[in-house]
């Protein structure tokens, strides 16, 4: 199958992994051949994060195993990153970012700074955001709050 684009990259921190981040993650198998996914390390995620996020191995395994269900059959890199931009703002292969409406302007800075650097912006694909039953965004965050309350613990 010939895809759109090369060479595609998303970003995350991709700790509780959801059907919004099957979305994210599936939307660059549709357009792209290659997949670079640049997964937040410990320190950068502790940055933003109000909550310790699960370790990098755990959440790179985990990633690891969802993308091979997803699309066992695409080449898939995965790098560490240390900034909110990682390799996107210096890899002149990149064609393509997948990003969410929460990250959408994060991926608008990105394009900036590769125009800075001469490189050619890439073709932005935003995704919609994704909802749980009732009407709440879906986000790790968003989850681990659910998970946490007294209710939830009950058996």
């Amino acid at each position: 199958m010939k895809y759109k684009f090369r060479n595609v990259v998303l970003g995350g921190t991709f700790d509780t992994l959801h059907s919004g981040h099957v979305k994210l993650l599936a939307t660059a198998t549709l357009i792209g051949d290659r997949i670079l996914i640049g997964l937040t390390s410990d320190s950068f995620a502790s940055t933003y994060k109000q909550y310790k996020v699960r370790p990098f191995s755990v959440r790179l395994a985990n990633l690891r195993n969802l993308m091979s269900l997803i699309a066992p059959e695409r080449e898939v890199a995965y790098v560490e990153i240390h900034d909110p931009y990682g390799p996107a703002v210096f890899d002149p292969r990149l064609e393509a970012i997948v990003a969410s409406i929460e990250t959408a302007p994060r991926a608008l800075q990105i394009n900036d700074e590769r125009a800075k650097r001469g490189l050619r912006p890439m073709e932005v694909f935003i995704i919609s955001t994704v909802r749980d039953g009732y009407g709440h965004t879906l986000s790790s965050t968003y989850i681990r709050r659910v998970l946490e309350r007294p209710e939830s613990k009950q058996s």
